[in-house]
């Protein structure tokens, strides 16, 4: 048993055959990810985080 190829998409079907689409991808016709998309996980950060300034609550001194 092998993952669906949609796996990076969140499909948590399983196939018979390596690289192939789950009963569910194939009804939705989903299609594979395409080699030039970049996985959600490796995605440079929208934010940039150099321009924040770190902020610390001030705490009471008794």
């Amino acid at each position: 048993m092998y993952s669906c190829v949609n796996q990076p998409r969140g499909c948590r079907g399983r196939v018979n055959t390596f690289g192939g689409r789950c009963d569910s991808c194939r009804q939705l016709n989903l299609r594979r990810p395409s080699a030039f998309s970049t996985p959600k996980l490796y995605r440079k950060p929208s934010i940039d985080f150099s321009s924040l300034q770190p902020t610390f609550p001030e705490y009471e001194t008794r």
